[in-house]
Parts: C-alpha cells; sequence; structure tokens
C-alpha cells in the first residue's frame, strides 16, 4: 500500500531540463537538504541502498552519474523537479529497504512511500519519459510523462506513474522483445552449457 505524507522542511528546488533522471548530465544528481534532513528525522540512521557490483558496472557503463538509488523527474508535471530515492536501515531487529518518492510543491516536498522490503542489492531506480494514457483522456490521446522505473527485484521491473494525485503501477514501457537500450539494465546470466549426452 501507497503511504503519503507532506513534508514542511524548506524545499529547494531547480529546473534543470528534462533528463532529470536519465543520466548522461554531467552534474551528478544529489538530494537537496531539505530530503535529506527529513530522512534524518523520519529514518535516523539511513543510508543509500547499496546495489549490486554488476547495477554498479551497467550505470557506468551507461555513464551514468547519479547513484542507482536515486533519480529524479516531474512526474506530476508541474515543472517541479521531484526524486525518487532508495534508502536502508541497518538498525538490528529494523533491517528495511524503502523507496520513497518526494514530489516538489510551492515551500515543501510531499512524501510517498512506494515499496518497503528486506535489504535487497538487486534494485535500482531509472526515470524515463513516455508515453501514457492518462486517466479519463482518450485512448487515442496519449500524454508524455515522466515514469519512475524500480529495476530488478524477485519479481522484475515494477514502474510508477503519477495520475489524479497517487502513484499507480503501469505495464513497463519498455518492450521486453526490444528493449531500450538507454535503460541500464544489468546483463541477463549466462545460458548453462547444454548437457553432454553419454556415448
Amino acid at each position: 500500500m501507497l503511504k503519503k505524507w507532506t513534508l514542511c522542511a524548506a524545499a529547494s528546488i531547480s529546473l534543470i531540463g528534462t533528463s532529470w533522471g536519465a543520466g548522461n548530465s554531467t552534474t551528478p544528481l544529489t538530494l537537496p537538504p531539505s530530503i535529506r534532513s527529513t530522512l534524518d528525522q523520519e529514518y535516523p540512521g539511513w543510508k543509500l541502498a547499496p546495489v549490486a557490483p554488476k547495477i554498479q558496472a551497467a550505470y557506468k557503463h551507461h555513464q551514468v552519474t547519479h547513484s542507482p538509488s536515486i533519480a529524479a523527474g516531474d512526474f506530476d508535471q508541474d515543472g517541479q523537479r521531484d526524486y525518487a530515492v532508495q534508502i536502508v536501515l541497518n538498525t538490528p531487529g529494523q533491517e528495511e529497504q524503502i523507496i520513497i518518492v518526494f514530489l516538489a510543491r510551492q515551500d515543501h516536498f510531499e512524501e510517498t512511500i512506494l515499496q518497503s522490503m528486506g535489504i535487497d542489492t538487486t534494485y535500482s531506480l531509472w526515470v524515463t519519459r513516455t508515453s501514457i494514457d492518462e486517466s479519463g483522456a482518450k485512448p487515442d490521446k496519449p500524454v508524455m510523462k515522466d515514469v519512475l522505473m524500480v529495476l530488478g527485484g524477485p519479481a522484475g521491473d515494477t514502474v510508477y506513474s503519477y495520475d489524479a494525485g497517487k502513484f499507480h503501477e503501469i505495464n513497463s514501457p519498455d518492450d521486453s522483445e526490444h528493449p531500450d537500450p538507454s535503460i541500464p539494465r544489468t546483463p541477463p546470466p549466462p545460458e548453462p552449457p547444454p548437457e553432454k549426452m553419454a556415448p
């Protein structure tokens, strides 16, 4: 279940173009101080979620300058920069990994928890801009919008779109038969060699 809070910390919001979450920017992506302060207050001892070496390698191969545990985009299409982050809590008895989105408002960020799970290094975050149908829109009039892709995990990718005041899971915009080469996916495990038949 998605949980939502409104944060009253002052937001340092800036408009930095349209490829906020999709790598290849020369400026490393970092969380604004107000989001870090909120995380410090609500999740003492939090850290960015670690990811497996093969995910780090995939992001490096794509020349992505941000951590696989941070992404940014304009999810609600209001012209302001929103953030997604996955954090871990390592307190004994409270090991948890949480994926949170912070939507920029006029003077604060609004927090929504998308996923909470045990610690798993196979997850990473990515934002892509895609054409999807809005709720209530005519099917022949899709809109372009930023969606959050939670890559990896045992069940595979999960994609979230913000519509009508909340996040919804949607079908992946990525074609499984012709995957988008700009998405930093880890290579599939090699096929095991065929077993040789005894003579």
